[in-house]
């Protein structure tokens, strides 16, 4: 999922494209493993210096990484 968000640094890539390529599987109802995923790339990622996460939620789309 990393790679698919560093690919795509600067845009929001949905949960299902995440799903798809990170899991190779499609994007279940109810199906949380990508936020969980997320979850554990923000703690190994930390955070700016000004707190800030380097993945950035976008409600109801996806996710981006954010440049700085």
């Amino acid at each position: 999922m990393l790679e698919v968000l560093l690919r795509n640094i600067g845009r929001v890539v949905g949960k299902a494209e995440l799903s798809e390529a990170g899991l190779g599987r499609p994007l279940a109802r109810f199906d949380r493993s990508v936020d969980v995923h997320i979850s554990a790339i923000r703690q190994k990622l930390g955070g700016h210096i000004d707190g800030r996460s380097w993945v950035q939620t976008v409600r109801s789309v996806g996710y981006q990484l954010v440049r700085e």
